[in-house]
């Protein structure tokens, strides 16, 4: 078993410091690898003859030098695609990018494949993603996987390949007035979301970060190390959880839009919080820690869950999948006007 790296212990009656960037790989609007790609990872976009004005309507990046319309990099393109690169290093243990291939859809491989990356294109809508709607954000999943290679020997079959697993969200804004596919969506809209594993902290980057980490009680001065994953949690025990916004400015306020778990084959989605209060269907289960008079301040955000576990629709069975969380937060700047957060601010929804 490794040895976890203990994390210094926060502080609940100051904001909570930031703690080391955890192993994950995050693209959002404001730091995207986009047209910054050498051109052996390029996967040409529109038809040949496009022109600039042409390239650069389809939300794709033209090169002056070659009039070569290519896709942006690790982006949520507006064609609706998904568009990444996964380098032979990007996780603890050395990965051959041409044995990758979207789960459970071995003809999915990747469009350029070599020792070095293997890039992969593919429509959300296509390669067995899954979606589903929450609030107003459109989330679209898929899980690159390497594929194993058997020996079958006299007395037993081995393998010595090391199962590498990389989940891949896009999310997109819904169009006001306009079914899920009926209008346009730019690029700039929707920012994907990579991750080797099911870490316990996750962080965004962009203007300002914001982290989700999981307490190891209810007083959140110690959090689960990153070594600590998946976690393990009986059925019915509670899980404390934590929004943390890591920001120079002490007007910011971290507003909660939603939060929601869902399981790895992402067949379901339980909604844990909406408009920043918990869910009123699953009533008693999700509920705010500002009621146990915990330090309160606009960028910390604590909540409580009781533990579950998805159930397949049909058989009623537990899955036996890991459980993914989500949030989707905005800072408010106030101008004029203050930055309410309803149930976290103490105030009923």
């Amino acid at each position: 078993m490794p040895v976890c790296e203990k994390l210094p212990p926060t502080q609940p009656s100051q904001a909570s410091p930031p703690l080391p960037a955890p192993g994950l790989l995050m693209f959002d609007d404001a730091t995207p690898e986009g047209c910054s790609i050498s051109a052996d990872q390029r996967v040409l976009c529109g038809d040949s003859g496009i022109t600039q004005d042409g390239c650069l309507a389809k939300g794709c990046c033209f090169d002056a030098e070659t009039s070569v319309c290519y896709y942006p990099m690790n982006e949520c393109t507006a064609d609706k695609s998904f568009v990444f690169v996964v380098y032979n290093d990007f996780a603890n243990n050395p990965v051959n990018p041409m044995r990758l291939i979207v789960a459970g859809k071995p003809s999915c491989k990747p469009v350029i494949a070599n020792k070095d990356f293997a890039v992969f294109k593919f429509s959300v809508t296509e390669c067995g993603t899954r979606s589903f709607v929450i609030g107003e954000t459109i989330i679209f999943l898929a899980e690159v996987q390497t594929t194993i290679k058997v020996r079958n020997l006299k007395y037993g079959v081995i393998s010595r390949d090391n199962p590498i697993r990389l989940m891949v969200e896009c999310r997109y804004r819904r169009v006001a007035a306009s079914p899920m596919f009926g209008g346009s969506v730019l690029a700039s809209a929707g920012y994907m979301v990579m991750s080797p594993s099911l870490p316990p902290s996750l962080q965004s980057e962009g203007r300002f970060g914001v982290q989700l980490l999981i307490s190891m009680d209810e007083t959140f001065t110690k959090f689960y190390p990153l070594c600590h994953r998946p976690l393990h949690v009986l059925l019915g025990k509670p899980v404390y959880l934590e929004l943390r916004l890591n920001s120079p400015k002490p007007a910011a306020t971290l507003i909660v839009h939603y939060c929601v778990a869902y399981p790895r084959s992402a067949r379901s989605a339980l909604i844990l919080l909406f408009d920043g209060c918990p869910n009123p269907l699953d009533s008693g289960s999700t509920s705010i820690l500002y009621t146990k008079h915990l330090p309160q301040n606009q960028h910390q955000r604590r909540f409580e869950i009781k533990a579950f576990q998805f159930m397949d629709l049909s058989t009623r069975k537990y899955l036996t999948e890991e459980i993914y969380f989500m949030c989707s937060t905005e800072v408010c700047l106030p101008s004029g006007s203050p930055c309410t957060e309803t149930c976290f601010d103490g105030k009923s929804p």
